[in-house]
């Protein structure tokens, strides 16, 4: 935006001049998030002023699907989903680009099973709760498929996280695939366990239950300095929520009408990406992705190998930098062969990595540096 330049002639002075510029509004931006704490550090970036002529209006949509009308419409600009999710919106036509990689889990999602269950192999003919087209879903495909067993062998039952909850405690669930808290509950059933998390299955590796911050291509294309001082404070806040856990998570459990015990039980299974691990995401430069540069004071994972890279990759490794496309490509094609989808669109479309890499190119990797765990503060 161009700032006209006005002189003003004052009374009395021959050729005195003073050069003013008006004032500048600030931009209003929508940004659409569920009550999720790893989606709300931009709290913390209207608590603390860290966007620069930014005003943004935090909007809480907990569908899907009315996320991804208000994205299309215009209405936010850009929304905070799960990365598999984004796959689905693109394929079916939202005008949808992922940015940035915002969080992981690492031990937030867990596979709660009955005492019949004693290894992925006994899932055959077994029911499980999951929401459609949406992480947990997405994860247990990626388990099947893993183990060689056809992707309707277990008998999903279409539930959002609460309901299969329920449902697994009062019997009608052999298998509850979902998150904490929720996990929590169905561990209190009689004879139930906790088979395999995040954490101990190594999703992070590749990105496997991972977030995504995603904007309206449209919006970007009009607005690049906006989108790139929008991300640059995303990291920010990241940063500063890293070395001030405790105030942070305050600012958050404020913002999300959350008790505070809740911000930390959430935080503690999961990682809040810096900005160098989005780049070794996307493969920018000399950025290492997580599984090259876990947090400190996070939980030690189990040291055995994966398998992913062999068993969903063709034989990658199971943890390399630039996996980000791979993740994508993969997650369309096993929602695709699982009757999701009809068409997959490829990482070209779907992902851009344009802000990372300007923001990389103005030294922002030297500035927010904190690899710190936000979890450790409930430990």
């Amino acid at each position: 935006m161009s700032i006209k330049k006005k002189f003003k002639w004052l009374p009395g002075a021959v050729c005195a001049a003073t050069l003013t510029a008006p004032v500048q509004a600030a931009e209003d931006v929508d940004i659409a998030i569920i009550s999720f704490s790893p989606y709300a550090p931009w709290y913390i970036v209207q608590e603390k002023g860290m966007a620069k002529d930014i005003n943004i209006n935090i909007r809480l949509i907990e569908d899907i699907t009315a996320k991804n009308a208000t994205l299309t419409s215009g209405t936010v600009a850009c929304m905070m989903n799960t990365l598999d999710s984004v796959v689905v919106a693109r394929a079916a036509g939202v005008p949808v680009k992922v940015v940035a990689v915002p969080a992981m889990s690492f031990g937030l999602d867990q596979m709660v099973v009955d005492e019949s269950i004693g290894s992925v192999e006994d899932f055959e003919g077994k029911s499980f709760g999951a929401d459609y087209a949406f992480l947990n879903h997405m994860w247990m495909l990626l388990t099947l498929k893993a183990a060689g067993l056809p992707l309707d062998a277990a008998d999903h039952r279409i539930m959002l996280p609460q309901d299969s909850a329920a449902a697994f405690v009062s019997g009608s669930l052999d298998i509850d695939v979902n998150y904490v808290p929720f996990s929590l509950q169905s561990a209190k059933r009689d004879g139930a366990k906790v088979l395999k998390t995040s954490l101990t299955d190594r999703t992070w590796e590749r990105g496997l239950i991972s977030e995504a911050m995603a904007c309206n291509e449209k919006w970007l294309a009009k607005n690049p300095d906006t989108a790139k001082e929008l991300v640059r404070a995303w990291f920010e806040a990241v940063n500063w929520w890293k070395e001030n856990p405790a105030e942070g998570n305050d600012i958050v459990a404020k913002g999300l009408d959350w008790p505070v015990a809740d911000v930390e039980l959430t935080q503690e299974g999961a990682v809040m990406l810096n900005f160098d691990q989005n780049l070794g995401a996307f493969g920018i430069g000399n950025g290492k992705p997580i599984c090259e540069s876990l947090p400190e004071g996070a939980p030690t994972p189990p040291t055995e190998p994966s398998g992913w890279g062999k068993l969903l990759f063709g034989g990658r490794p199971d943890c390399e930098a630039g996996y980000l496309p791979a993740t994508w490509d993969m997650f369309g094609t096993v929602y695709q062969e699982a009757g999701v989808l009809d068409t997959t669109v490829p990482a070209s479309e779907g992902l851009d990595s344009g802000i990372l890499e300007s923001l990389n190119a103005a030294g922002l990797g030297d500035t927010f540096t904190s690899n710190a765990w936000i979890g450790r503060v409930s430990n």
